[in-house]
């Protein structure tokens, strides 16, 4: 295949953003494309076993001649030989470089105002719904729950000068997998982590924890430690410059779930009574114009960062207002499916488990589904 035959994430991204009627062919079986595949609304977006491709003259029922094929699989492997069939039969077919793995690990950053003397950058991974920031002072940041691939972070903090000292993880991630690690080692930074991850199993000698009230310095100032369990027992939140970095406890229009640590149904309804706690009496008597930045959103493309204040959430989600035993009973009611391998990814978040390389971008499928209702 010609390198004029493959494109990468960043520029396939490009053209469903940007090219109305760009065609995308993902050559995944149905239930693959069914359960999760590139939201488009402006692409022709078609799944290749409702299709036969000719290899004699690269015909494909429906598709325009002149049009430009983008061919998309899991990981780039299977969508290469559909490419190299089409392109033998004359049509102009491009292969997506990395697959569906490779543009879900795309970031949008975008900067959000605060007070004080603080810069915060917003990371939108738009595919899955994952938010991760970047918190600067003095020229050192702080990266609160990374994705896997380090290389956004390092770009944007080399582009403005800044020197990554920390990262954080806000809990043990059921979602995805933590990307702290590969950035520490890419930066050199320190590894933090809630205290509380010991008692579920964390096995990551590199880690340092920290508790509720503790402080981490950055620069001439200091970012406060908030303890915020309820979706785990260890999930912990960021206060700085009177913003809230709120994790996987509220959302700017929902709540999270409480049954992914245990999903014994006592359990979870024990965790939800420390969610309502946590939502009272931390969260919700700070100033309505603090603004709420929390670790997911349902996903898709947007036109500027998930940064809504208090004031939007209280009004955008009316079951803060439920008192503790009608707040568990909605909460519990209609919670979704879990997350895909969930269980292997909480296992190599606390380190007790490890798969291939290879194998760990495969893992992390459709969306997050962290969120309650």
């Amino acid at each position: 295949m010609s390198q004029q035959a493959e494109i990468d994430a960043a520029e396939f991204e490009r053209r469903i953003r940007n090219e109305s009627g760009t065609v995308v062919l993902d050559v995944r079986t149905r239930e693959e494309f069914d359960d999760w595949s590139v939201d488009a609304p402006e692409a022709v977006l078609v799944n290749l076993p409702e299709l036969e491709i000719d290899p004699a003259n690269g015909s494909l029922d429906g598709i325009d001649r002149d049009a430009t094929i983008n061919v998309l699989c899991g990981a780039g492997n299977a969508s290469r030989r559909v490419t190299e069939r089409l392109l033998a039969g004359g049509r102009d077919a491009v292969n997506v470089e990395g697959g569906m793995i490779a543009w879900s690990r795309l970031l949008i950053c975008e900067e959000i105002p605060v007070d004080g003397p603080f810069t915060v950058l917003q990371f939108r991974r738009e595919a899955r719904g994952c938010l991760s920031y970047m918190v600067e002072c003095g020229g050192e940041a702080l990266v609160v729950d990374p994705s896997p691939d380090p290389s956004p972070y390092v770009e944007e903090a080399d582009r403005r000068g800044w020197r990554i000292v920390t990262c954080f993880d806000t809990h043990v991630h059921a979602d995805h997998v933590s990307g702290a690690a590969d950035l520490a080692g890419a930066t050199g930074a320190r590894i933090l982590m809630p205290k509380l991850a010991v008692e579920r199993g964390l096995a990551r000698p590199e880690v340092k924890l920290v508790e509720d009230g503790d402080t981490i310095e950055l620069g001439e100032a200091t970012v406060e430690i908030v303890a915020l369990p309820g979706h785990t027992t260890e999930m912990t939140g960021l206060e700085a410059g009177g913003a809230l970095i709120t994790g996987d406890s509220l959302f700017a229009d929902s709540i999270a779930r409480p049954d992914l640590q245990d999903p014994d149904p006592a359990a979870s309804r024990e965790a939800a009574a420390d969610l309502h706690t946590t939502l009272t009496s931390k969260i919700l008597d700070r100033p309505d114009q603090t603004l709420i930045l929390p670790g997911h959103y349902p996903g898709g493309r947007l036109d500027g960062p998930v940064a809504p204040t208090l004031g939007e959430v209280k009004a955008s989600v009316g079951e803060l207002a439920l008192g503790a035993e009608p707040f568990a009973d909605w909460l519990l009611a209609d919670l979704p499916d879990k997350p895909a391998n969930f269980d292997t990814i909480i296992g190599l978040n606390l380190g007790t488990e490890q798969v291939p390389e290879d194998d760990i971008g495969r893992l992390e499928t459709g969306g997050n589904s962290c969120a309650a209702g």
